[in-house]
């Protein structure tokens, strides 16, 4: 017998393993799945979904515990498939193994598809749990917005300075953030998969957009540059090297660009040369993207919350002074009331160094 205290530790080793695949996985959902014998507190096989999704978890998991499956529990952080994807139903490999009992720490976002996956598990006489799990939740809130939505969860970072400025004006600056603070940005970076910026921040910031932490130099999340009235400087990090990690140019018809190979570009509606958000996050979720994090200036950061396209918001506070070399956070008419007019309430605060960080996301 088991308890369900003894059940949520298992999904929450679940899904500790799955986390660190966050931004790797493509199109498919992060999944992490044990299979253990939980009366003697033994792991015989465990697995998290592989790059770009090439395999289930769950069988991963199996293949793994292969010869100790029979009458063992299953903990997966995402109810099992009962339908064809680009694999034969997860359920069928589940009956195939033998095992015992399933317990699913949330069940398939799809609401055509909810609670197939456990209902085929129990007409086949496996005994199937959901639990509501936070943790497995939160894996694959990208995933789950994408497919109720049909766009990316969107993760927005906005970097104020103490006399309220939210980045340099110019190019040539020194970075506005300490150590610990870019840090942050790049483990968000390296979670996401896809990170987009207007193209006047890259090149004031002369961000290359890529991941520099170690060991996650190779995660190549999708770059994704928003045109704007001002021209393109191919000269800037960001174009400097192209190979290997692809780069998005969003632009309006009435601005086509032609920009160097490599680069692809797309042309949707927009205003004043600026494209349409709302297009946007449709293409990029069109493309497998589950998870956005956005690098934003105020205009941008403006133009994405007014439009409720904001999940979640990464406020990061220095206590460097800008002065006239910043760009004012006032072009946001009022922030404090721009946040509560857009339903956002804190969820965290920590310290980053010298920096803090306040994380909201809308209620």
């Amino acid at each position: 017998m088991t308890d369900g205290a003894s059940d949520r530790r298992w999904l929450d080793a679940a899904a500790r393993l799955a986390s660190s695949a966050l931004g790797s996985t493509g199109a498919a959902p992060t999944v992490g799945a044990l299979v253990v014998d939980p009366g003697r507190q033994l792991l015989f096989g465990r697995a998290a979904t592989p790059p770009r999704g090439s395999d289930p978890a769950e069988l991963l998991a199996l293949s793994e515990a292969r010869g100790m499956t029979e009458g063992r529990t299953l903990y997966v952080t995402l109810e099992p498939a009962a339908h064809y994807t680009s694999h034969a139903p997860i359920t069928d490999a589940i009956l195939e193994f033998g095992i015992g009992r399933v317990v699913a720490g949330m069940l398939d976002p799809d609401p055509q598809r909810a609670g197939q996956g456990l209902a085929a598990l129990a007409e086949a006489g496996i005994e199937a749990v959901h639990l509501d799990h936070a943790p497995s939740r939160l894996l694959n809130e990208g995933y789950t917005t994408r497919i109720t939505k049909g766009r990316p969860f969107v993760t927005l970072k906005l970097s104020l300075s103490a006399d309220g400025m939210v980045g340099y004006a110019a190019p040539g600056s020194d970075t506005l953030l300490g150590a610990e603070a870019l840090r942050f940005i790049e483990r968000e970076r390296a979670a996401a998969d896809a990170i987009l910026s207007g193209a006047a921040r890259a090149e004031i910031e002369d961000n290359d957009l890529r991941i520099h932490l170690d060991g996650l130099e190779g995660r190549g999340a999708l770059r994704v540059i928003l045109a704007g009235a001002r021209d393109i400087d191919l000269r800037r990090e960001l174009f400097a090297a192209v190979s290997g990690i692809p780069i998005v140019v969003f632009t309006t018809p009435e601005r086509p660009l032609t920009l160097r190979p490599g680069v692809e570009v797309i042309a949707v509606e927009g205003r004043h040369g600026r494209p349409d958000l709302r297009q946007v996050l449709s293409i990029l979720g069109d493309r497998g993207i589950n998870r956005l994090f956005v690098e934003a200036g105020a205009r941008l950061a403006e133009s994405f919350i007014a439009g409720e396209l904001v999940d979640r918001l990464h406020i990061i506070d220095t206590p460097v002074e800008l002065g006239r070399s910043g760009v004012p956070a006032a072009l946001l008419g009022s922030f404090a009331d721009r946040i509560a007019a857009a339903r956002f309430s804190q969820v965290d605060r920590r310290a980053l160094g010298e920096d803090k960080v306040r994380t909201l996301e809308r209620r």
